[in-house]
């Protein structure tokens, strides 16, 4: 996969959330995709997303946090949908309700670490508003 000359890790490096246009069809696409679901191309431009989004699904999981399995506390792991397309696998900071009434809204705070999956905060108000609409 080529993006613009740069790595997949050389996408992730960047502070904003980066996602990816099908150079071929101009699909938004998840960062970590290798072809285009549209078109199935292989090229890709690296364009910052709006950052913001809604839980499709999530759940909370045991994860250890020192390496050593010495210290393990629960994380949220989710599908984001970002008001851009995308859906992209995410870590989640704040408490997610477990009954909403509408659509939980998250915004992205950074990268995981190594560059992993993207980290975002559970919305207590307004949202900015999307970038690429």
């Amino acid at each position: 996969m080529t993006v613009d000359g740069l790595t997949r890790a050389g996408v992730h490096s960047h502070c904003k959330l980066m996602i990816l246009r099908c150079s071929h069809c101009a699909t938004l696409l998840a960062p970590t995709m290798a072809e285009c679901s549209w078109c199935h191309g292989t090229t890709f431009v690296p364009v910052e997303s709006c950052g913001v989004g809604s839980i499709v699904s999530f759940k909370v999981v045991e994860r250890e946090v020192d390496h050593l399995f010495s210290k393990i506390e629960p994380c949220t792991i989710a599908i984001v949908e970002l008001d851009d397309g995308p859906w992209v696998y995410s870590w989640v900071t704040g408490t997610v309700p477990t009954t909403s009434d509408g659509r939980i809204r998250v915004e992205y705070t950074s990268m995981g670490s190594a560059g992993q999956l993207p980290v975002f905060e559970v919305s207590s108000g307004q949202v900015r508003q999307s970038a690429l609409a």
